[in-house]
């Protein structure tokens, strides 16, 4: 098949191989404890580098219906249009107008 000798390495004999009797695996050590740094943290008023969770964005687009012919439009925060949706989304309303009828049905029923 092949008659070509391999190359050596230049280790040493290739019979014997390295020795490696004076070889010991590294120890780790602990990580320090955080403890103290979360102490320390709390007591000089540090607040985490980690961004706040995202909230899910909705997009009213999905919510809407036929036989609309008015169109209601306020101008609003962005921050107060997606806690709209997201209400709208968990009350389980299709619609913003039928989200809008809950809350101002709820607020004529608060006030009698």
């Amino acid at each position: 098949m092949n008659d070509r000798k391999r190359g050596g390495l230049d280790i040493g004999e290739e019979t014997t191989g390295p020795d490696f009797t004076d070889f010991k695996p590294r120890t780790h050590s602990l990580a320090a404890p955080t403890e103290p740094a979360r102490r320390m943290a709390q007591e000089t008023g540090f607040t985490t580098r980690h961004a706040a969770q995202a909230p899910v964005k909705v997009d009213g687009r999905s919510l809407r219906s036929t036989n609309r012919t008015t169109q209601l439009n306020i101008a609003v925060h962005s921050e107060t249009r997606e806690r709209f949706w997201t209400l709208a989304q968990a009350a389980g309303v299709r619609t913003g107008e039928d989200f809008l009828k809950r809350l101002m049905d709820g607020f004529v029923k608060r006030d009698v």
